[in-house]
């Protein structure tokens, strides 16, 4: 009987669909595999989990972004509401890397995990902000923190979306000297959250302009 190779065993799960004799196939799996290899720190786990680096190529996501969003996101361990209704849990993250959105009934985590979650997410948002900022190559990496730090508080497809006209004009036209200034118009003002977004949009200013 011929043994499946690393690559065709890699293929049953590229052709996955979720049908009822593929679900019960994986479940036959699942129940044959050894605790160890279910456990979540197992090694085939973490790897799995690895954020891929940007570009594919070996860039890495500045140390001053993560940070900035470490600073504000702050850790927690259980699913937390993020101040306008949204599942939230670890570092800030609302998805997990499935991109099964944060559910209310998951269960507490690490602050181990938490970190390899921001570290996929913050990938995630660089790629998108990358693809979708103009002049994203030109600016430092401060600049770029600044940006991603913005754009993991309020959205990673924030550029040209609704709302934000202004910051989207100042990013369009280059006029960089005013990004702090336009970054300070999103504070969600008169709600709990405007002193804490206050504080986040100065320190984004503050960073831009470092």
């Amino acid at each position: 009987m011929a043994q499946l190779t690393s690559d065709g065993f890699e293929n049953f799960f590229k052709y996955f669909k979720g049908e009822p004799q593929q679900k019960s196939g994986i479940k036959m799996l699942y129940d044959a595999m050894p605790a160890s290899l279910l456990d979540d720190e197992a090694n085939w786990i973490v790897e799995y989990r690895e954020a891929p680096a940007v570009n594919g190529g070996g860039s890495k996501i500045p140390q001053q972004a993560v940070d900035i969003i470490t600073e504000f996101e702050g850790f927690r361990s259980a699913v937390y509401d993020d101040g306008v209704g949204v599942a939230t849990i670890g570092i800030g993250a609302t998805f997990w890397e499935d991109g099964r959105k944060v559910d209310w009934n998951d269960k507490p985590i690490t602050l181990e995990r938490a970190q390899q979650l921001l570290s996929y997410h913050l990938q995630y948002f660089w790629g998108t902000q990358e693809s979708t900022i103009p002049f994203w190559k030109d600016m430092n990496d401060n600049q770029r923190s600044a940006l991603l730090s913005f754009s993991f508080n309020i959205g990673a497809n924030f550029y040209a979306s609704a709302g934000c006209n202004t910051i989207t004009d100042v990013l369009k036209n280059k006029r960089w000297a005013d990004v702090p200034s336009a970054l300070l118009l999103y504070v969600n003002p008169g709600t709990n959250v405007e002193a804490g977004l206050t504080r986040r949009r100065k320190a984004e200013g503050a960073l831009w302009l470092a």
